[in-house]
Parts: C-alpha cells; structure tokens; sequence
C-alpha cells in the first residue's frame, strides 16, 4: 500500500483539482498526528479508483471515511450505496446485493434490483465485511474480478461499474487462518488501506471534540446547555471510550441534557474532585506541599484553558493566542507542553 499512496502523492491529480476539496473532510475532527494522518490517506485514496479497505474500532467512523472517500472520488456524481453485511443472514445478504427475478424464491412476487445495480457507476460500502457469510464471498470475489453477476433466479449476467469499500473492526488476517474469511477476497479488498486510530489514542482530541459535539446538541435543540466542567473535562480525558468517538459524542449529548456518566461521584460532580490528589490514604493528611499543590494547580488549569480556547479556534494558534491575549510563540509552547498540538 505504501508504494501505491507514493505514487498518489506524486501524481499530479492530487493538489490542483476536486481531490483537494476539504469539505467532504470537515466530520472528520481533530488535530492529532494521528487523525491528520488519516485525512491525508483519504485524500490520496479517493484519487485511486480501486478497492480500500478500512480498519478501526467500533464508532471510530468508519462510514464517515467512506463517505469522505466517495465525494472526493470522481464517483461523487453517482450513489453511494451503504450496507451493514453483519444485519442479514446468507440468503438476505444475497438479495440485498445482487436482488432477484420474480419467482426466484417464495414471495418473490415481482423482480427487485440488488443494492450493485443501485450504485451502477458509484460506490457500494460493505460494513462488518468480516459478517459476509461464506456463500456471499464467493460470489462477491466474482463480481469485483469480472465486474458481472447474476440476479437471483436469473439465468442472465448483468454488469456494473461499481468501486468498493469495505470496513471491518476485525482483523482479517486471523479470520484466514481461521477459514471464515477468504484470502482471495481479502486481497482483492486490501488494495489500499485506511486504519483508524482509536479515541485514547488521540488523546488531545478528545476535548476539542467534546466542545464541539456540546456546541452542536445544544444548537439543535435550542437549550442553554451545562457547561463542560473541569472535572467533566478531567474525566473525559481519563476515560478509556470503548465505544470511542460515537460513545463521546453520546456522552456530551447526556451532558447537555443534565444527565452526568455513572461513574463520576458527587464530589466531582460539583467540581472539586481535583483536590483528591493532595491527600494521603488517612483523612485530612496532605500528600503534597503547598507548592506542590499549587503547580498541580496551575498546571491543571494551563490544560483545561487551553484545550478549551483551542476548540473554539479549531486548532487556529494564532487565533487562540489572540483570545488568550498572549504572545503566539508563548501559546505555542504552552500547548505543546500539555500535548495539545
């Protein structure tokens, strides 16, 4: 993959055209290395008109990725067609894909069009590809190699323009040496890949995120929305999102709407879990010096006023240190010393 997005990068498509058009990009947040990384891949892979394989967690966005990829493709006048391979069983999954003649099964009372011929000279993505049941495989291989399938029922072969994208949380590898995935389908799927980095493990996007979805839910609802604490802020960064930036935005949403996660106590609820570090394991004994405290303090401060000035400026320095009212390169060396930029 990596000579391929080389070549992409030298090509003289990427930089002067629709390629470089950022708006298909704007759901895509964060100023991360790692989220940068994948904007970039994005941009390159849409200018290849062949199969990509997406890798990620589940509610790492996936489907955003595809669809990124979609409207910056020479395709995005044409459909985009998205399936979840894991909601149908065999037969459905058949169906759904390639559809059938009238009297191809019972019930089939008129003939159906599969979701390929829908996306005829667009893009069909195939979520949870690692669900694709053994009978789907073989004749989903088929049609990427000749391009041709037939209805169920049919004895006529039809063609289709169509470019693929498939995402997994697996790894499919594994499900090779397993037998449950074929190797022939895999590598006609892994032309190009995109992997999605984790929520914690982009940790300095996780309050420009938060102060963004906040902004968001409380504008489609129209509601004077709870402020992000610096403890709410505290215990998003500690959090380890499982369900990474879909359960995020979930939990900011509850926020709006009063409803605080489980696990912060009381005390934090009203802000003053910070506190907690400076005693000992015996009530009321100090664990850290006055100045000790006050560092952690101040440094604590530094972190929740600068994620926070940032989200607003959407990762702008410049614009940041303005609202700061501090000097641009002393901003800059703040940020930099809580891991912001």
């Amino acid at each position: 993959m990596e000579s391929m997005l080389d070549s992409l990068t030298r090509c003289s498509g990427v930089g002067d055209n629709y390629y470089t058009d950022d708006q298909p990009l704007a759901r895509i947040c964060g100023h991360s290395s790692a989220i940068v990384e994948v904007r970039q891949q994005i941009r390159l892979c849409a200018a290849a008109d062949t199969s990509v394989l997406v890798y990620g967690e589940t509610g790492t966005g996936k489907e955003l990725v595809a669809r990124a990829l979609y409207a910056l493709s020479r395709r995005a006048q044409r459909p985009f067609v998205a399936i979840n391979c894991g909601a149908y069983p065999n037969e459905l999954i058949l169906n759904e894909l390639f559809g059938h003649e009238r009297g191809a099964f019972t019930g089939a009372q008129a003939r159906q069009e599969g979701l390929i011929s829908q996306a005829q000279g667009g893009t069909l993505f195939l979520d949870e590809i690692d669900s694709l049941s053994p009978g789907a495989q073989v004749l989903l291989l088929r049609f990427i190699q000749e391009r041709c399938f037939r209805p169920l029922g049919s004895g006529r072969e039809c063609h289709a323009d169509v470019r693929i994208i498939a995402a997994t949380h697996c790894d499919l590898q594994e499900r090779i040496s397993e037998g449950r995935f074929r190797d022939d389908l895999f590598y006609r799927l892994d032309v190009l890949r995109i992997q999605l980095p984790p929520l914690r493990e982009r940790c300095e996007d996780i309050l420009p995120l938060a102060h963004s979805y906040w902004r968001k839910v409380a504008e489609q609802h129209q509601l004077y929305a709870n402020p992000l604490t610096p403890a709410f802020e505290h215990w998003l960064q500690a959090y380890h999102w499982p369900g990474n930036v879909r359960e995020l935005e979930n939990v900011i949403t509850r926020w709006v709407f009063g409803q605080k996660p489980a696990s912060m106590t009381s005390a934090s609820d009203l802000g003053v879990d910070y506190l907690q570090p400076y005693y000992g394991s015996a009530a009321g004994t100090l664990a850290l010096t006055f100045s000790q405290a006050k560092e952690l303090v101040i440094s604590q401060f530094e972190k929740h006023y600068i994620a926070s000035i940032l989200a607003i400026t959407k990762g702008n320095i410049t614009q940041a240190a303005l609202k700061a009212g501090k000097e641009r390169r002393a901003f800059g060396r703040l940020a930099r010393k809580h891991n912001l930029v």
